[in-house]
């Protein structure tokens, strides 16, 4: 069970939320380096350590995703993928929601074994932009699980907490 209260828990989203939309910002300077195609060319299953990521997501000069083995310490992990059916980019705040709606409904609770609302794990999603989807056909949002403060080795799948 969370130690936070629903409010607080909330605030966390948003801000992982917010941090996402930041980090997606810098996606097209990133497929310049890698190519285009998957933004980031990230997997389910794929480590990585939050703040790691967004410093190089912001940077403008990434040429390596700084994804680390899941038995090494780290504090996030991409659970799972969803690619969006729409025809045409139905908005950031569409898209947002749905991101939101995929990522901490069902798919976090089958992952981590408790809901988002009992769970002391966050969660947090990258999600395409209009440039990202009209430039690089980019319709995928894929969601992870954060443990903010807390590096942890092996995957959180099936974590309980």
């Amino acid at each position: 069970m969370s130690n936070f209260s629903p409010l607080l828990r909330t605030a966390g989203v948003s801000a992982l939320a917010a941090g996402s939309v930041f980090a997606l910002s810098g996606c097209g300077a990133l497929m310049s380096f890698m190519g285009a195609g998957n933004v980031m060319d990230l997997n389910v299953g794929d480590c990585f350590v939050e703040e790691e990521m967004n410093t190089a997501l912001a940077s403008g000069e990434v040429s390596n995703i700084p994804l680390v083995d899941c038995a090494e310490e780290h504090d996030s992990e991409f659970f799972f993928s969803y690619e969006m059916t729409d025809a045409e980019y139905p908005g950031d705040e569409a898209t947002m929601a749905q991101a939101e709606e995929v990522c901490l409904g069902e798919n976090f609770t089958d992952f981590v074994g408790v809901s988002y609302a009992e769970s002391e794990i966050y969660a947090g999603h990258l999600y395409p932009t209009q440039q990202t989807w009209d430039s690089y056909n980019d319709r995928e949002i894929i969601c992870y699980v954060n443990t903010p403060g807390e590096m942890v080795t092996g995957t959180l799948e099936g974590a309980s907490r």
